[in-house]
């Protein structure tokens, strides 16, 4: 597979770049089918979301439908291990709380993992056969012929030219991204304002796999950057799963005082997160960071 750079035209850029990524997709694929590792089905997921960016990414450069089709496709594989994911994560919060509240609370929280443990039983029950039906290896070979065939001479925007240079068309991708995580900085640093860290949680998974996809025209800054930007997105993701575990709580019908108890541990944890956040903010800005990317290309 050729080495793609910063003068490649943007439709050969194109099918090396999702190349990589349907590889990626089936190769934890099959992964996954081993074991059914949580981790495995993590790496899974973390890849379709992958695919359907760099799928959007390259969309100009195809037939609207037929890129259409294949991200109808990998979006059913992302919702399918989601349930799966998020059972896990649950296993392993309220594992590791058990440890950290008064003993008190040990009996309630040990019920509600012994009900994700069930869940989780039904779940991996439901994602042997979806997957083998929303991911079957035949779709490799349909996913390969569409990437393989680009609109050269009849793009689906009148604004794309497919000769440009790649470095070209990453700089006014990036921008637009760049641009949808700093216009919610300003609201998600008010520690009250949780939906727009849960927006600025998005916007910035979302650089992060775009990063990944173009990370050959970097070098050397991008691990750096791209340690940044995940940084941001962890501890984002930390806060938004302490957000949904909140709720499970509230629903989870412990005794008054049990619910109190871990409700304040939940919150500050949440606040400890939070702090982290802001720490971040100062000492690697995110617009910083998205100048930084802009000006290596």
């Amino acid at each position: 597979m050729m080495q793609v750079e910063g003068t490649t035209p943007l439709w050969i850029a194109a099918r090396v770049l999702l190349y990589e990524r349907v590889d990626d997709f089936f190769r934890r694929r099959d992964n996954v089918f081993k074991a059914f590792d949580p981790e495995d089905i993590h790496d899974l997921r973390v890849s379709s979301r992958r695919l359907r960016e760099g799928l959007t990414l390259f969309a100009p450069c195809y037939e609207p439908k037929n890129i259409t089709r294949l991200i109808k496709t990998v979006k059913r594989v992302t919702r399918l291990l989601g349930e799966m994911r998020n059972t896990d994560e649950a296993l392993l919060f309220f594992n590791a709380l058990t440890d950290d509240v008064d003993s008190i609370c040990r009996s309630d929280l040990e019920r509600l993992q012994l009900i994700f443990q069930k869940n989780r039983t039904k779940a991996l029950k439901r994602l042997k056969p979806g997957l083998r039906e929303k991911a079957p290896k035949p779709l490799r070979d349909l996913y390969l012929r569409i990437i393989n065939a680009p609109s050269i001479f009849n793009p689906s925007s009148n604004d794309i030219d497919l000769f440009t240079p790649l470095s070209d068309f990453a700089r006014r991708s990036f921008d637009v991204k760049i641009a949808a995580v700093t216009n919610l900085v300003s609201l998600a640093r008010q520690e009250q304002e949780i939906e727009a860290q849960h927006r600025l949680r998005i916007a910035v998974k979302h650089f992060r796999y775009r990063m990944e996809i173009l990370s050959h025209l970097l070098g050397a800054d991008y691990q750096p950057l791209h340690t940044a930007v995940k940084g941001y997105q962890d501890v984002l993701g930390r806060m938004h799963d302490l957000d949904v575990f909140a709720e499970i709580i509230r629903e989870a019908g412990f005794p008054p005082a049990v619910e109190d108890l871990v409700r304040k541990c939940m919150v500050e944890k949440r606040k400890n997160l939070f702090s982290d956040f802001t720490g971040m903010l100062e000492t690697m800005p995110i617009a910083l960071i998205g100048e930084r990317v802009r000006n290596t290309l």
